[in-house]
């Protein structure tokens, strides 16, 4: 099984990279995991042009490194996603990729299990654990984990017996190919039904790399 671990934090030591290492530490002495680890700020995503050519073409027309990010999310079973809380929300660099990489109208997380992570150390840290889940569940994702933990800035995360936790319980889900909670079903369901998929079909061909994304993957 493969699973992708992103690391949105700028801080590739910090404390949202150090709980991500040990859910890598963790998936990789499983035996049978293949785990890529990407620390966001070692690649070049640039911000959307709002263009709206990705949702004709299928591709984004920026030379940078999203569509190589989003092939290997679509390659994954299981994606992992970490990042810090500034200002209420996820990192900068994670909203870029939100942006750039064909999740909710393309339903990139379609049928992939994820566990959403968040550092903060001050309040909001569930604001940001909410940003993340949407973006799951509003791609298709069936979500199998949160973690939060508040600490004061440069300490170290113990939260070691939460993260073996969770980290056998979304191993077990991509091994048994879990379904989505009943929750999430019905949430996703609606998105996709009386939202995402009336609007993109108004398009047509204007939204003809969608339905090549949605075909792909079997929507």
């Amino acid at each position: 099984m493969k699973i992708i671990i992103i690391n949105a934090s700028p801080r590739k030591n910090g404390a949202t990279a150090k709980i991500l290492s040990e859910f890598a530490d963790n998936l990789s002495a499983k035996g049978d995991t293949e785990i890529k680890y990407i620390n966001l700020s070692d690649y070049k995503l640039d911000f959307c042009a709002g263009c709206c050519a990705c949702y004709k073409t299928g591709a984004c027309h920026i030379d940078d490194d999203a569509e190589l990010i989003s092939a290997l999310i679509d390659g994954a079973d299981g994606v992992i996603i970490g990042t810090p809380t500034y200002a209420s929300n996820v990192s900068g660099q994670l909203k870029v990729l939100i942006d750039r990489g064909h999740f909710v109208i393309e339903q990139l997380l379609k049928n992939k299990h994820t566990v959403g992570i968040v550092t903060y150390e001050n309040a909001e840290g569930g604001a940001a654990l909410k940003v993340l889940k949407k973006l799951c569940v509003f791609s298709g994702a069936r979500t199998f984990g949160k973690l939060a933990v508040k600490l004061p800035f440069n300490t170290e995360p113990l939260v070691s017996g939460k993260i073996k936790r969770k980290s056998d319980k979304i191993y077990k889900a991509v091994a048994g190919n879990k379904s989505a909670s009943l929750t999430n079903s019905i949430i996703h369901f609606f998105v996709f039904n009386f939202g995402i998929k009336p609007f993109v079909l108004r398009k047509g061909d204007r939204y003809g790399g969608v339905r090549a994304h949605w075909e792909r993957r079997g929507i």
